[in-house]
C-alpha cells in the first residue's frame, strides 16, 4: 500500500537512507537532508510503501516545482515485491499534470543501478543526459517521462 508519509515515519526514512548510502552517498547524518525529509513530509510531498505487517518498505520524495522524483528507495529485504513500481506509479500520477517528469538515477553502466534503470524504463522513462557522479561516486543520468 502507498500512502503519504507522516512525521512518525521520519526515523524509518533515516534508517533506509543509512542502508542505501553505499550507492546514494552520505545523507542520513546531514542536516540538510534531514530537514529536507521533514519538509517533504510536512508539505505532503513524501510517500511510503508499506509491506503489510512487515513495516515500511520504501520512501519517495517529490519536487513538484521541478516536476521530478527527488528521492526513491526500497529497503533490501523488500526489493522485488513491486514496492518501487507502486511508488513510481504514484509519482507519475502526482506529477503528470505538471508536464514531463524527471528523475536522476544510476547510469546503465553501474551494476548496482540496473534494477532502477529497468524500473524507470518499464514505466516509460527515457535517457535524457549524463548527470555526473553522485556523492557515493556512482555515475548517474537524468531520465524523463514525456507527458
Amino acid at each position: 500500500m502507498i500512502r503519504l508519509a507522516v512525521i512518525n515515519d521520519y526515523k524509518a526514512w533515516i534508517a533506509l537512507a543509512e542502508e542505501v548510502e553505499e550507492i546514494f552517498g552520505p545523507m542520513a547524518e546531514i542536516k540538510e537532508f534531514q530537514e529536507g525529509i521533514a519538509d517533504c513530509i510536512n508539505n505532503k510531498n513524501a510517500y511510503c510503501a508499506e509491506d503489510g505487517d512487515c513495516g515500511i518498505a520504501g520512501f519517495m520524495a517529490l519536487d513538484r516545482g521541478k516536476n521530478e522524483i527527488a528521492w526513491l528507495a526500497v529497503g533490501k529485504e523488500f526489493r522485488g515485491k513491486g514496492h518501487g513500481d507502486m511508488l513510481l506509479k504514484t509519482a507519475i500520477e502526482e506529477l503528470r499534470s505538471g508536464g514531463d517528469i524527471y528523475v536522476q538515477t544510476f547510469s546503465p553502466e553501474e551494476e548496482k543501478g540496473k534494477n532502477a534503470i529497468s524500473l524507470y524504463q518499464k514505466n516509460g522513462f527515457e535517457f535524457l543526459k549524463e548527470a555526473g557522479l553522485n556523492p557515493a561516486g556512482v555515475k548517474t543520468i537524468i531520465m524523463v517521462k514525456k507527458i
